[in-house]
């Protein structure tokens, strides 16, 4: 008889008696064994499962909803400063569906299910994607944590959204800005291609970390962070100030009311998106052009002027070459022609023509 493959939930082992599914335990020093009366390892699993569950219940213990689970997930991101509002707003969508189910309940059926119902409901491949991806990791989170004994559930994700982060032309670049209206928006904007830099560090820019006399552009901030804390800057860089992007600066160091450099009515602004897409209207762009985009677009130029990689990572603030490599330096099409022209055949073909 093939021997089983060892099987636990909890303290409760799968075991064989006499070709018999048994769940063998200690208790009290002592070792017990119970008849679970089937006869296959498969068989025996699922039951020992319910076993385990029964024997929680008869002991008075409760067992963990993923509602549970999500609650303590959710308390310890908070914990290690992590921003956690687009937790709860995922949570507003997975919630009516998944917080009452036990993690064994969690199957791909139940989230195939749920990723049809948010379609019907209107809901893009990519939102999906990600309610579904944060419930796994949150599961996740609980078996790491020895919360659940081990992942007894299967989280379905549907595919990834292909990105549609298609780099800006220099034609459109110069639409966009030319498009410009308010002040404001148009140093924004600037500041983004010319510096690849993240929206927030642009609106947290000041004046003191703009040096015209060694033409540099600090993007970074002094945090003082609490140590217990596990919050973190995301990449932010020092980099060169180019002479468009000085005489846009000295333009609007002259009129400056506060000591940001994006400002409006004599205050900061806290958020660009409105202006920005106001103008992204006005130059006839799509909606896909967001402020993130520009650092998109800045990397792919570098990319396609052939700067090296490891530059261009380090301007934008990251840390290996693989993230900027993977996911902002997009080049288009024509970026490839030389590769192209080394497999054109009518090239080949005139050569030997003109060598005859």
């Amino acid at each position: 008889m093939r021997k089983w493959r060892r099987y636990t939930v909890g303290q409760f082992s799968l075991g064989q008696l006499k070709g018999e599914a048994v769940a063998v335990w200690r208790e009290n020093g002592k070792r017990r064994r119970f008849r679970l009366g089937v006869f296959t390892e498969q068989q025996g699993r699922a039951a020992l499962d319910g076993f385990a569950r029964q024997q929680d219940a008869l002991a008075g213990r409760t067992a963990e909803t993923v509602g549970d689970i999500w609650e303590r997930y959710f308390a310890d991101r908070a914990a290690d400063g992590k921003k956690t509002d687009n937790l709860a707003n995922h949570w507003k969508a997975l919630g009516p569906r998944f917080a009452l189910l036990s993690p064994d309940d969690v199957t791909a059926d139940v989230c195939r299910d749920y990723a049809k119902t948010r379609r019907q409901a209107g809901k893009s491949q990519g939102t999906v994607w990600t309610e579904l991806t944060q419930l796994r990791t949150a599961l996740n989170w609980a078996v790491k944590r020895k919360i659940l004994e081990r992942p007894t559930f299967y989280v379905w994700v549907p595919l990834k959204p292909k990105s549609n982060k298609e780099p800006l032309t220099e034609a459109e670049a110069l639409r966009l800005i030319n498009a410009c209206v308010m002040p404001h928006v148009r140093v924004f904007v600037i500041l983004a291609l010319t510096t690849g830099g993240r929206t927030q560090a642009l609106l947290e820019l000041t004046w003191d970390r703009v040096h015209f006399d060694t033409g540099i552009v600090d993007l970074k901030v002094p945090q003082m962070v609490d140590w217990l804390e596990k919050k973190v800057q995301k990449g932010r860089a020092v980099v060169y100030m180019n002479s468009f992007l000085r005489e846009t600066l000295l333009s609007a160091k002259a009129g400056a009311l506060t000591d940001h450099v994006i400002e409006w009515d004599g205050a900061p602004v806290g958020c660009i998106r409105k202006g920005f897409m106001a103008a992204v209207a006005r130059a006839g762009l799509g909606p896909h052009v967001t402020p993130h985009l520009l650092r998109h677009t800045a990397a792919s130029w570098m990319e396609e002027a052939g700067v090296p990689m490891s530059q261009i990572s380090r301007f934008l603030g990251h840390q290996d070459e693989k993230t900027t490599r993977t996911i902002y330096a997009k080049p288009r099409p024509q970026f490839l022609a030389p590769a192209a022209d080394v497999l054109d055949l009518s090239r080949a073909r005139a050569q030997r023509k003109s060598a005859k």
